[in-house]
C-alpha cells in the first residue's frame, strides 16, 4: 500500500490562510463594520427563531461538551493515557496545542478584543467577553485536532470523508448551540472556528518539523518514546 507523504509547509500555509480569515473577522468587529452587523442579525434571527422548551433543555446539556473545562479535562485524560503508553511526543504535542492555542490563546484574544455579549434573548446568563467564542475555539481545536489526526492516519478516501463529515457536523452543532442560547454573536463562533482550524493546521505542521528532534531530546532524557502518529506518512 502506498504511503502518504505529508508536507509541513502545506499545513503551515493552510493554517496561515485560516489565521488571515480570523484577522479579517476581527478587523471587521473591532471597527464595527456594517457587514458584521448584518451577518450577525441575519443568523441570529434564523437560529433563535426555532427556540422551543424541549430543544433548549437538550442544547443546554450538549453544549457543555464543548466547554473549555470539559476540553481541558478530556485533554488531561488523553495525555495521561499517551504518557502511560510512553507516547511522550504525542502527549506533549496534543496537550501543548490545547494549552497554548485554546486555553491561553483564546483567553488573550478575548481580553484584546473585549466584545460585549449580545443584547438579545439570552437563555443562559454569561457576563465575560464574547469574542471569540471559547466553546467554538475549544471545540474546533480539540475535536478538529483528533479528527485531522484520524483522517491522516487512514488511507481509504471513504474513511477520510466519513471522519471529516462527522467531525464537522459535531463542531458545527456546538457552534449552533452558542448562537441558539443567545450568548454569542454568529461572528464570535465563526471566528473561534477559523482560529481553531488555524491552530490545528499550524500545530500539525510544526509537529512534522520538530517530531524527530523532539524524540531525540526525549531519548537523551532516557525516555523511550513510542509515538506513532504519521509514522508511515513519509
Amino acid at each position: 500500500m502506498k504511503s502518504q507523504r505529508l508536507h509541513p509547509v502545506s499545513f503551515l500555509l493552510t493554517g496561515i490562510i485560516f489565521l488571515l480569515l480570523f484577522g479579517v473577522i476581527t478587523w471587521g468587529i473591532y471597527f464595527e463594520n456594517s457587514w458584521i452587523h448584518s451577518f450577525d442579525l441575519s443568523w441570529i434571527e434564523r437560529i433563535q427563531g426555532t427556540i422551543s422548551e424541549g430543544k433548549t433543555s437538550f442544547i443546554m446539556f450538549m453544549t457543555e461538551l464543548g466547554s473549555m473545562k470539559a476540553v481541558i479535562a478530556m485533554t488531561i485524560i488523553i495525555c495521561i493515557v499517551l504518557f502511560f503508553k510512553r507516547k511522550f511526543a504525542e502527549g506533549l504535542w496534543f496537550g501543548g496545542t490545547i494549552l497554548f492555542c485554546a486555553a491561553i490563546g483564546g483567553k488573550v484574544l478575548k481580553k484584546i478584543v473585549d466584545r460585549d455579549r449580545p443584547a438579545f434573548l439570552q437563555l443562559i446568563e454569561k457576563t465575560n467577553e464574547s469574542f471569540p467564542s471559547g466553546h467554538a475555539t475549544a471545540t474546533t481545536i480539540f475535536y478538529g485536532f483528533i479528527g485531522m489526526v484520524l483522517i491522516l492516519a487512514v488511507y481509504q478516501v471513504w474513511k477520510k470523508i466519513i471522519i471529516g463529515f462527522i467531525t464537522l457536523i459535531w463542531i458545527g452543532f456546538i457552534l449552533f448551540t452558542r448562537i441558539y442560547l443567545g450568548i454569542h454573536f454568529p461572528t464570535d463562533v465563526l471566528a473561534g472556528f477559523v482560529y481553531g482550524l488555524a491552530a490545528v493546521f499550524i500545530s500539525i505542521g510544526i509537529y512534522l518539523l520538530v517530531r524527530e528532534p523532539l524524540r531525540q531530546l526525549l531519548q537523551k532524557l532516557h525516555l523511550a518514546d513510542h509515538s506513532q502518529a504519521f509514522k508511515r506518512a513519509r
